[in-house]
């Protein structure tokens, strides 16, 4: 995980996290679930996409003048089977419908339906050394981008399979290939409609909460901060790679340019809204200027 250089981010307002990339699991949590090299496999290629952590290093950089500018990038480093820093492919596998992503959680199970039971010890030692560290990583690269920008970004991007998977809650058929996600009142329904008019630019099927709902997550420290605001983002792996032998297809090239675009437009917008808002505060509340701005603001 890249340490946030404010030299390098001062200028970019997006924060892109990655929390189901890697297949890293510290030996002793390993032991202690048990499972064979075959069954490790199974588990990797249903919940992860290692190609995605690629494609989002490359699309997040971008050149302003002479500068080269990197946006933070923070990884979650081990396998969602060690913890899920979201509770995102937790609430897929629970039988519970009550229980709701966007915390850190434990696998109930695997996808393939072995039981992974933690003692409470087990799951606070699990959390405070993986999934807190990731969380404290996005919390600092927010607060640093917040002493420069009146407003930050957290984008949460993962990926979903082109099949339903049997164990996933939302079977319907046939996909999408991109995904906008929301959360409620941290997620501004222009910004949605704005990427998913974006996705659909470049002439792909983008669906609003469809297949992964409640996807845009943020620490549980910034979810009521003033200045905040999460999307999430999902493709369909399709697009990128096939998904029989889990090999990269050339137009993986012009994945990256869609999300550069993307994260491009979301830097603008930012810094639209941000000009918007200095501009109404300094000028007289019945200004016709400011009446009309209003209808221009996508409710950052």
């Amino acid at each position: 995980m890249k340490k946030v250089e404010k030299a390098e981010t001062e200028m970019s307002k997006v924060i892109i996290n990655l929390p189901y990339t890697a297949q890293a699991a510290p030996p002793a949590v390993a032991k202690r679930l048990a499972l064979s090299p075959e069954e490790w496999q199974l588990e990797h290629w249903r919940l992860i996409d290692p190609y995605l952590a690629e494609m989002a290093a490359e699309a997040a950089v971008f050149q302003k003048r002479d500068r080269r500018i990197e946006r933070p990038l923070i990884i979650y480093p081990y396998s969602p089977v060690v913890a899920d820093p979201w509770g995102l492919w937790a609430a897929e596998l629970s039988e519970d419908d009550s229980i709701s992503p966007g915390a850190p959680a434990t696998l109930p199970q695997t996808t393939a339906g072995k039981a992974i039971n933690w003692s409470d010890k087990d799951r606070e030692t699990i959390f405070s050394r993986t999934t807190l560290p990731f969380l404290q990583q996005i919390e600092d690269a927010a607060h640093s981008l917040l002493e420069e920008a009146p407003l930050v970004l957290i984008v949460t991007l993962r990926s979903f399979t082109s099949m339903p998977q049997n164990f996933e809650k939302d079977r319907r058929y046939p996909r999408p290939q991109a995904c906008v996600s929301t959360a409620g009142k941290l997620t501004p329904e222009g910004l949605a409609n704005m990427t998913g008019d974006t996705f659909r630019a470049f002439r792909w099927w983008a669906e609003l909460n469809l297949p992964q709902a409640g996807t845009a997550c943020a620490p549980e420290s910034l979810r009521n901060h003033p200045r905040v605001r999460t999307i999430g983002l999902s493709l369909c792996r399709s697009l990128y790679m096939d998904e029989n032998t889990g090999r990269k297809k050339p137009a993986i090239r012009s994945v990256i340019r869609v999300l550069k675009t993307v994260f491009n437009l979301f830097d603008q917008e930012l810094s639209r809204v941000a000009k918007l808002r200095i501009e109404r505060a300094t000028k007289p509340k019945d200004s016709p200027v400011i009446k009309a701005d209003r209808l221009k603001e996508l409710s950052l």
